[in-house]
């Protein structure tokens, strides 16, 4: 060990203890501070080496992925928020991290010629009765959001008081018994469909021996060099990290899609749960069929006429073609990982998001620290260089009908308050942004011939319950219209001659007090909402469902477009597997992108895809 690690560990204990785990972590991101990280690691690592020994092999490759979780965390340390919730976090990439360790081991024994079976020395006193328990209990805590994980870390697994996690969460103790409850409830209910089944004492007995372990000095000192020393990492955890980062950041990818259909249609697809709205929450509606307020209307301009084409990314590329999937075309893409493209009415010009420097490289963005930040760009079709970046960090936007602008929204999004969305119009020449003051939770999903917009209202009453509404809103952010006030509509695209709006409507199956009651009690969740797909008449209000849609699968909110003349539907279609999401991860899935009439008759499948689990695969659908 070299002396100055060895007197930064000696100082850390003295220097930095009394400081909470988030204190440490905000240090070392402003600063840089090794000390903070040092105490991080101090603190942190028993849970860490924990995770680890319980799901790798053997020591070796336990400690390959003790070292690389705290590598991930130095290089992501400013994307954990809040900085008090860095254990629950942190449990997450360890259970990562120890996953991707134990697949690379099996990998490399596999091309390994046999030698006599020689002991080896244990991970851990593993070989109990409940190892098993404890190694199914490691995999679904990741999968609980992570405002829930932060808070079964802190007291159930580290012991705290629920008024020192509170604290520390920055929420009630009411709140953080609730989140602990509703953890508590799911990990149980997913412990029982893979056939374990504990009782209460038993849930908390098995995550507090989560917490048991002794991490030896040396380990320690190779943690730190690993993290904080570049040129002295080892191989194996620079391997682990950026493998785990490539993950991290492709699951981060999956929630900044188009139109925000992701991150945004959790919020209409968790809507269901909730039946009604805290007094006074609820904006005036003005029914569909009532005559129009007084607005300020812009003249429609005449439509611009593009080429008819279909575009959609798929496999890493742009794919232009005929809407019979014909006459196809491919764009390769140096933003293999950011698919997010739409077409200008005359379709000669792309818009998309990326990172503001257009150099960058994937590898690049696994490396730093900060949030990721999309930028939007536009660039002509055919251009194969850097584009023009606009300045507009969002997540989701729609082109003017004139393709002079675009207008941009982006959402905030915390557990435990009501989203916040912001909105405004970028000149795509000029680079001139105009604020809009919309509604307070709407975002924009289409632009309307006559300048209005088609937007979502987004709202929550706890975590885990909203609701989501389309409207007809001025550009002056005065609210025309409630389109389809009783019904679930989400992520409305508004027909060329602004008639009619192309929308999916969630409907949940229907459950009395008592049976919620009793699925609460069990620890499951409300099943996700039936999809379907229709159209919505803006002057009668009436709502059809469009017909002909593939069983056993679901329209997905981020893929529907109109054809140019309005006559023809396109939208992309994700087979449904029956059981939990730990089935559904290992089985193949089938995408469709299909293009019909209106009514869903004529029924075109343009492409077809089949990926692993439910990872994204076709999408990016624009028709010009």
């Amino acid at each position: 060990m070299s002396h100055a690690l060895s007197a930064l560990m000696a100082h850390t204990a003295q220097a930095v203890a009394p400081d909470t785990d988030g204190q440490l972590l905000r240090r070392f991101v402003r600063t840089g501070d090794e000390a903070a990280f040092a105490e991080l690691v101090r603190r942190l690592g028993p849970l860490v080496l924990g995770v680890c020994r319980r799901i790798a092999p053997d020591a070796h490759t336990a400690e390959d992925a003790f070292q690389a979780a705290f590598l991930v965390l130095a290089r992501r340390a400013a994307v954990v928020r809040p900085a008090e919730a860095v254990r629950g976090w942190l449990y997450g990439v360890a259970v990562r991290c120890a996953q991707e360790a134990r697949t690379v081991s099996a990998r490399r024994r596999a091309r390994e010629v046999p030698v006599p079976n020689v002991p080896e020395q244990p991970a851990e006193p593993n070989e109990r009765a409940d190892a098993d328990v404890l190694h199914a209990l490691d995999e679904e805590m990741t999968l609980l959001p992570e405002h829930l994980r932060a808070a079964v870390v802190l007291c159930e697994i580290e012991g705290l008081s629920r008024k020192e996690a509170a604290g520390r969460l920055r929420t009630s103790e009411g709140t953080l018994s609730s989140r602990l409850a509703k953890a508590r409830k799911l990990l149980a209910h997913r412990l029982r469909q893979r056939g374990i089944t504990l009782s209460s004492a038993g849930l908390s007995a098995a995550l507090g021996a989560t917490a048991q372990a002794r991490v030896p000095t040396d380990l320690t000192a190779r943690a730190l060099t690993a993290a904080l020393f570049p040129a002295l990492r080892p191989a194996g955890a620079i391997t682990l990290s950026t493998r785990v980062l490539k993950t991290m950041l492709v699951q981060k990818l999956k929630t900044v899609v188009p139109l925000v259909a992701l991150a945004l249609g959790a919020f209409a697809c968790a809507a269901l749960a909730a039946t009604q709205e805290p007094p006074g929450s609820q904006p005036r509606i003005v029914p569909a069929t009532r005559p129009d307020s007084p607005a300020v209307k812009v003249a429609p301009k005449p439509l611009l006429k593009g080429p008819n084409k279909l575009l959609y990314w798929t496999d890493g590329k742009l794919v232009l073609s005929n809407p019979d999937g014909k006459n196809t075309k491919e764009f390769a893409l140096k933003e293999r990982f950011l698919p997010s493209v739409q077409l200008s009415p005359d379709g000669k010009t792309i818009a998309y998001r990326h990172p503001p420097q257009r150099t960058a490289k994937l590898s690049d963005l696994l490396t730093k620290s900060e949030p990721l930040k999309l930028h939007l760009h536009v660039r002509a079709l055919n251009d194969t260089g850097s584009g023009t970046d606009l300045g507009v960090e969002c997540d989701s936007f729609v082109w003017s009908p004139d393709g002079t602008e675009i207008a941009c929204s982006s959402v905030d999004d915390e557990p435990g308050r009501q989203p916040q969305a912001t909105s405004l119009v970028v000149r795509v020449e000029s680079k001139e942004k105009t604020e809009l003051k919309l509604p307070p939770g709407h975002v924009i999903t289409s632009w309307a011939p006559d300048g209005r917009f088609v937007t979502m209202r987004l709202t929550r009453t706890d975590p885990s319950d909203a609701k989501a509404r389309l409207y007809l809103v001025n550009r002056d952010g005065s609210k025309h219209k409630a389109l389809a006030p009783d019904t679930n509509a989400t992520m409305g695209r508004m027909s060329p001659d602004g008639t009619r709006v192309l929308c999916v409507l969630l409907k949940s199956a229907k459950e009395t007090t008592a049976e919620k009651k009793k699925r609460q009690e069990a620890g499951a969740e409300l099943p996700p909402p039936e999809r379907a797909l229709a159209i919505l008449d803006i002057a009668s209000g009436k709502v059809t469902k469009v017909a002909n849609v593939p069983p056993n699968g679901e329209v997905q909110e981020h893929g529907l477009v109109w054809s140019p003349d309005g006559k023809r539907i396109a939208y992309t279609w994700r087979q449904k597997h029956e059981g939990g999401r730990q089935e559904a991860t290992n089985k193949e899935t089938e995408w469709r992108l299909i293009v019909c009439d209106a009514d869903g008759t004529n029924v075109t499948t343009v492409a077809s895809q089949k990926t692993q689990g439910e990872l994204l695969t076709l999408f990016s659908l624009d028709w010009r």
